[in-house]
C-alpha cells in the first residue's frame, strides 16, 4: 500500500494540508474509486458569491489522487501530465463531494476522472474533470 493512503488511513484528513486548509474529509477510497467531503463556506466564494472555480478543480483533482494512489504499490508514484475541468452549475453553500474514479491504468499512464456534487456522492452535478497521470517509481 502506498504511504499516503496508509497516512489518510491513520490520521484523515491531517495526512494532507490541502485538506486541513479547506475542510476537506476524505470520506471512502479503493477499487479505483475515492469520495472527499466539503464544505462551502465564504471563505471560498468569488466575488460574485459563488464558490470560486478553482476550488471545485482542487476537490476533484484530490479525490482523483486519491483514487490513484490507493491503487499504487509502495515504490509507485504518480504526476498530472494533463487536467480539463468543465463547470456546470454554480454552488454557495452547503456540503459537496468529490467523486473519482480510474478508467483506465496502463503501464505509465493512467486516466481518471472526478465530479463534484453537491449534498451526496450522488446529487446533482456541479463540474467534472478529465485526467491524465503518468506513473513514477521511487
Amino acid at each position: 500500500m502506498h504511504s499516503y493512503v496508509e497516512k489518510i488511513a491513520s490520521v484523515g484528513a491531517q495526512a494532507n494540508p490541502t485538506f486541513q486548509t479547506l475542510g476537506i474529509e476524505p470520506v471512502s477510497w479503493g477499487g479505483g474509486k475515492a469520495v472527499l467531503k466539503m464544505n462551502v463556506t465564504p471563505a471560498i466564494h468569488n466575488g460574485s458569491g459563488f464558490m470560486q472555480g478553482g476550488f471545485y478543480v482542487i476537490l476533484a483533482d484530490e479525490a482523483i489522487a486519491l483514487a490513484i494512489f490507493a491503487e499504487l504499490d509502495a515504490e509507485s508514484g504518480a504526476a498530472t501530465i494533463s487536467e480539463t475541468t468543465n463547470f456546470f452549475r454554480g454552488v454557495n453553500e452547503g456540503v459537496i463531494y468529490g467523486v473519482a474514479h480510474v478508467v483506465r491504468k496502463g503501464r505509465r499512464i493512467v486516466f481518471a476522472e472526478g465530479e463534484v456534487r453537491k449534498g451526496s456522492p450522488d446529487g446533482e452535478l456541479l463540474s467534472k474533470t478529465i485526467v491524465s497521470y503518468t506513473m513514477t517509481k521511487a
